[in-house]
């Protein structure tokens, strides 16, 4: 995991500045529930706020998932999400206020919660976190599986539940560990019941594989690209025997070896492509 450097305020807030501007001029006041709207805002002859919106988040997570690292830039619309860190409808204040002073960006965002906001009608800043570009990332939409919608991982397996900050944590990048199995965890982690890295389904047993993949193959110094897939899975193969693997994962990894859609899913997680990464 990398952490995310927010920099682009000015461009962004220029963005929600206009759709804020636009909103309140339609309807005399700023209504419940802004994120909604903000999808729906079209500006003629110029891109929505929305996909604009995408297109700055994307571009300073270099194309990749907030959570997984899964390259996702170029993928279809319905692959990705954008994730509120804080939750887009907190249930009271305490609810909102947990995610502050946890050594984040947040911290120092210009962002407040969306009932002080309405309640106000003032002209921001602060932002309606909502709509707050600082309190947004890209996501994948956690499908793992072909042909199946189900989201096993990050933003949509998280839904409404708490999570600490990770993307925006200075050093989440040596706080995050993968093991050479393609378990991860976060060393910093408090919570034993509700651990963030588990409600962000990163440790799903496809995910895993992935890491552990990725991890066999760099080890060994093979390449991906333009090669034989099913020559380099059989490498992987050999190790899980000797590993006594479960007959489970080693199903799911002739899955990689004869499915397309597999093999380009593992091909997206290149940023595992580096035996370092692993402890």
């Amino acid at each position: 995991m990398e952490t995310i450097v927010k920099n682009k305020h000015a461009e962004a807030h220029a963005l929600i500045d206009g759709f804020l501007q636009r909103h309140k001029d339609r309807h005399g006041i700023y209504l419940n529930d802004l994120y909604k709207y903000l999808g729906a805002d079209f500006v003629y002859g110029q891109t929505k706020t929305r996909k604009a919106l995408v297109g700055i988040l994307l571009e300073e997570q270099h194309g990749r998932c907030c959570y997984c690292m899964r390259r996702i830039e170029g993928l279809p619309s319905e692959e990705m999400s954008i994730e509120h860190v804080i939750v887009n409808h907190p249930i009271d204040a305490n609810d909102y206020n947990q995610y502050l002073g946890r050594n984040s960006q947040l911290d120092s965002s210009d962002i407040i919660s969306s009932s002080d906001f309405i309640a106000r009608q003032v002209p921001p800043p602060p932002y309606p976190h909502a709509v707050a570009y600082e309190n947004m990332l890209m996501s994948c939409a956690g499908h793992c599986h072909i042909g199946l919608k189900t989201s096993f991982t990050c933003n949509n397996h998280r839904g409404h539940r708490f999570i600490d900050p990770l993307p925006l944590m200075a050093n989440i990048n040596r706080e995050v560990k993968y093991q050479k199995n393609g378990f991860v965890y976060w060393i910093n982690e408090t919570n034993t019941a509700n651990p963030t890295v588990e409600v962000l389904g990163l440790n799903y047993e496809v995910l895993k594989l992935i890491r552990r993949i990725w991890y066999k193959l760099s080890s060994k110094g093979l390449k991906v690209d333009d090669c034989d897939r099913q020559k380099l899975i059989y490498e992987v193969l050999g190790d899980l025997l000797d590993e006594n693997e479960d007959d489970a994962v080693i199903q799911t990894l002739f899955l990689f070896a004869n499915n397309a859609w597999y093999w380009k899913l593992l091909q997206q997680f290149d940023y595992f492509n580096d035996s370092s990464k692993f402890e």
